[in-house]
């Protein structure tokens, strides 16, 4: 039973990566490199942006709801590697995309923070409120995703 949670899991997963992907629009980013889902040890997108010319690296994160008021992100040592990555591409950012409800392929809430700002491998809502993506298309200015 554990294997088809487990693929299950993998499925949705793919699902919102799908989506968040989608939401970086061909004529303004190219996807520069997905990551290899078995084990990777890199975020699941890396992005450049056409007219800035920059870089920059997106870990999508789905969840059916919250538990205990909180969108739990990773385990505490999975948030550790993520950080290490980060200081390893500097200056490039590392931008956490997360998807809350509904479903993978169209979830109910999306989030977007730089991996800087997330200091728990869980956030209450009330640290999301003010990250809401509310655009059907992400667009990138000056370092910060939009």
């Amino acid at each position: 039973m554990k294997r088809n949670d487990d693929s299950a899991q993998y499925a949705k997963g793919k699902d919102f990566e799908l989506f968040v992907e989608s939401m970086f629009p061909n004529r303004d980013f190219e996807v520069m490199q997905r990551a290899d889902p078995e084990g990777s040890k890199i975020p699941d997108l890396y992005i450049k942006d056409r007219k800035a010319r920059e870089k920059f690296w997106v870990e999508a994160k789905w969840r059916a709801k919250l538990f205990n008021d909180k969108f739990k992100i990773c385990e505490p040592d999975r948030l550790e590697s993520y950080r290490n990555f980060q200081k390893s591409v500097k200056p490039e950012t590392v931008f956490m995309v997360l998807g809350l409800g509904g479903e993978p392929s169209m979830p109910d809430e999306v989030y977007c923070l730089p991996l800087e700002e997330i200091q728990y491998p869980s956030l209450y809502r009330s640290i999301l409120r003010d990250k809401r993506h509310e655009h059907a298309s992400f667009r990138y200015e000056r370092g910060k995703l939009f």
